[in-house]
């Protein structure tokens, strides 16, 4: 496996896109850790921390997840890669609807004019998440669903979530997460054109990879009893049906895809 590995290092052309993927991956990552100007970074890392310990973080944990942890440092890669994604699934469905984005699928160069409507859709969805996301943030008491908790850490951390409740804060917010995102849909196509493998497909599974250690350990306190109490905050038995149906899972898709 390792002489198979430093083989294929030796062509150039796969060693200079091995390369250049590695550098987009760094970049990713980096981008991740730069947090969005305005906000408190400890806030919403103490949160973070204590909501997965208790409550597992609901929504915002997900969103974090599939944003590889910027939304937890609250940076300009906060809203990820997803806005573009969604966007592409609203493109998909209307062009199977819409008789005229139909056809104009199906013309000679209508691919290219599809993939820019889904570019502008991005950027209005990028707008309207990083508008609701900014808004949160200034006033989490009133979304409470979306940051369950949080103003219990404000209270108790003694510090603001953001300072600047205007509409600087706001517009500040929404062009650093609008850029965030468009610089991740660019680099995915780098990656697509001059890289290894599917762009938007690896900054996801990059994303999902960087929170893996931290979600193996949020599992192993939650199913492995504690050396302090003897028990874990979950019966073990729930573990094994997780594990059960993970598997069948995976064995339907796996028929389905087959066609068994």
């Amino acid at each position: 496996m390792v002489s198979a590995f430093l083989n294929t290092v030796k062509i150039p052309e796969l060693r200079r896109r091995i390369f250049f993927t590695l550098a987009v991956i760094v970049i990713v990552r980096l981008g991740a850790a730069i947090t969005t100007p305005g906000v408190n970074q400890a806030v919403l890392q103490e949160w973070f921390r204590t909501a997965s310990s208790q409550t597992g973080g609901g929504l915002a944990a997900l969103f974090n997840l599939f944003s590889g942890g910027a939304l937890e440092n609250c940076a300009v890669f906060s809203l990820g890669i997803m806005p573009y994604i969604s966007a592409s699934i609203m493109m998909q469905l209307l062009t199977a609807v819409i008789p005229r984005l139909g056809r104009l699928a199906r013309e000679d160069g209508g691919r290219q004019k599809i993939m820019q409507l889904t570019r502008y859709a991005t950027v209005v969805l990028c707008i309207f998440q990083g508008y609701l996301l900014a808004v949160s943030f200034q006033h989490p008491e009133s979304y409470h669903t979306m940051l369950p908790g949080i103003t219990d850490t404000i209270r108790n951390l003694g510090i603001p979530l953001v300072e600047d409740l205007g509409w600087t804060f706001r517009i500040v917010t929404v062009i650093s997460l609008t850029t965030g995102t468009l610089l991740l849909m660019w680099l995915g196509d780098q990656i697509t054109e001059r890289g290894i493998g599917n762009g938007i497909s690896l900054i996801i599974t990059i994303g999902i990879v960087a929170r893996l250690p931290a979600a193996l350990a949020q599992a192993w306190k939650t199913f492995v009893p504690s050396a302090q109490t003897g028990s874990s905050q979950v019966n073990p038995m729930v573990l094994v049906l997780l594990v059960l149906l993970l598997i069948i899972v995976i064995a339907a898709v796996i028929a389905i895809t087959q066609g068994v």
